[in-house]
């Protein structure tokens, strides 16, 4: 405490004394640096703060009855500065530690407010400074929990919608897509359906899903490898040459239920990033027939492509079929990322 009151005289030594908005000002100044000081000791109680606090009140009180007194200030008396010395090591060396200055005075912040009212020891309230410091500590708090608000809420949306994705209520693909509006050739090539063009309802058979590639085979040079991440998963075949297929396996099972009747495979898959190629798609059912050969052009999206076929109703499958893929009929080895195929009954 004693250092403080020195910093309060050294401080209106040096400024119009006899002016009471500055003395008021000082005053201040130094009730402020005090509550800082107190606020960042965690060892004290509040007891013992409020002790300090009455301790610093008396000081300026003291002082200020002095000003009003004397018409001046009587500053602090510099504390002497003492040299030490070691103890001698030869004869020939002598070495004489630093002095420290214990005198230095705690720094004095300006204060927030001005009164224009003359200082007097009954008149100075440093509870209204108190208050206004307890005031901007409760903005701060709020402010850093409106953050953190903030923050909290935007990583649980961003949570929230990463399931959505995940359980499948979004789709992170083109959900069903239109059915073409005449059947496509066997030869040509043929774009992609629009989305609104194939009716979502209906019931789809799965036919191949890149959770399962026992059904999955390949011919000649051909290659089929599982890659994609937690939200979407696809299988990349890739063919160098023209008689380099995939075959996805399409069971006796499902066959029976498609016999004699008109039906739409889907299949949903895109190109490499950046990559354009055209794909070629038949069919081998046994004695259900084929479904010739479409070719599609294929980007880096990922988009439909479908496949009609009328099966005979006079006929039963025998055994199982298959769909086969050829990834570039240009022989390039570029390759396509087949996300899933699916049939569904159309008539």
């Amino acid at each position: 405490m004693e250092a403080i009151e020195q910093a309060i005289r050294n401080a209106l030594a040096k400024v119009d004394v006899g002016n009471p908005a500055i003395r008021q000002k000082v005053y201040e100044s130094a009730w402020g640096a005090h509550e800082r000081s107190l606020a960042a000791n965690g060892a004290l109680d509040d007891g013992q703060r409020d002790e300090r606090r009455e301790r610093l009140k008396d000081a300026i009180t003291r002082i200020e009855k002095e000003v009003q007194t004397t018409g001046s200030i009587v500053p602090p008396v510099p504390a002497p500065v003492v040299e030490r010395r070691e103890p001698v090591l030869s004869q020939s060396t002598t070495r004489i530690e630093p002095t420290i200055d214990v005198g230095q005075e705690p720094e004095l912040d300006a204060p927030e407010l001005v009164s224009d009212e003359p200082v007097t020891a009954d008149n100075y309230r440093p509870d209204r400074l108190r208050s206004r410091l307890k005031r901007n500590t409760e903005r701060k708090k709020a402010s850093g929990l409106t953050k953190f608000v903030i923050i909290l809420a935007s990583l649980a949306l961003a949570l929230g919608l990463l399931w959505l994705v995940a359980s499948g209520i979004i789709n992170s693909k083109p959900s069903s897509i239109p059915p073409s509006t005449g059947n496509p050739a066997v030869s040509g090539s043929h774009e992609p359906l629009k989305e609104g063009e194939l009716s979502p309802e209906g019931n789809w058979i799965t036919v191949f899903d890149p959770s399962d590639t026992t059904q999955v085979s390949v011919a000649g040079r051909a290659t089929a490898t599982i890659g994609g991440d937690q939200v979407e998963k696809y299988l990349r075949i890739k063919s160098p040459g023209e008689a380099d297929e995939v075959s996805f396996q399409v069971g006796q099972g499902v066959l029976e239920q498609l016999a004699g009747k008109n039906t739409m495979f889907d299949i949903v898959a895109k190109s490499e990033d950046g990559a354009r190629t055209q794909m070629a798609v038949s069919c081998d059912f046994g004695d259900l027939g084929d479904c010739g050969r479409k070719r599609f052009d294929v980007s880096d999206a990922s988009s439909e492509y479908l496949v009609q076929k009328q099966f005979p109703a006079d006929k039963k499958p025998a055994a199982g079929g298959a769909i086969k893929i050829n990834s570039d009929i240009t022989q390039a080895g570029k390759s396509v990322d087949i996300i899933s195929i699916r049939v569904q009954v159309t008539n």
